[in-house]
């Protein structure tokens, strides 16, 4: 069978999203197995996020380091409903996405879009705005497409 796709620019995976239910922990575990850190840490507060296609409030406590060109982002659910808090609910810790940034987050939510991708959370702060796509039956986990401000 011939495979044929249309041709995109290729994104490079910057970033492995880790759902954890202690941040503090797992910042010290990763340090400690790896010699990841230091960590920059983020309390993320979502008032307007859209969780399933409907406006919501969550919100998360974050740790973002590097391991060589990835970025590790360590989320611990705090508040609300959210696609960390029902993965944490579902699967336990983990691998939640993997993160590619994007010049343009519209052109790629609407290229997803074209393919039948829905968007399973949506938002932004003063230094991104982020989308997380429904890939995980397609890919095996979830694609957040995230835009720097």
């Amino acid at each position: 069978m011939k495979h044929t796709q249309r041709a995109i620019t290729p994104f490079e995976i910057k970033q492995v999203g880790i759902v954890v239910r202690d941040r503090e922990k797992a910042m010290q575990q990763f340090s400690s197995l790896l010699g990841t850190g230091p960590f920059r840490l983020l309390d993320l507060d979502q008032p307007e996020a859209i969780v399933h296609g409907k406006r919501t409030h969550c919100g998360a406590k974050l740790a973002f380091a590097q391991a060589g060109p990835i970025e590790i982002e360590l989320i611990e659910p705090v508040e609300g409903e959210s696609t960390w808090s029902e993965f944490l609910r579902a699967k336990g810790e983990g691998v939640h996405h993997l993160g590619i940034w994007v010049p343009d987050i519209n052109k790629e939510l609407a290229r997803f879009t074209e393919m039948g991708i829905g968007t399973l959370q949506s938002g932004e702060d003063e230094h991104v705005r982020f989308a997380y796509m429904d890939t995980e039956g397609i890919a095996g986990v979830v694609i957040e497409l995230i835009q720097r401000k």
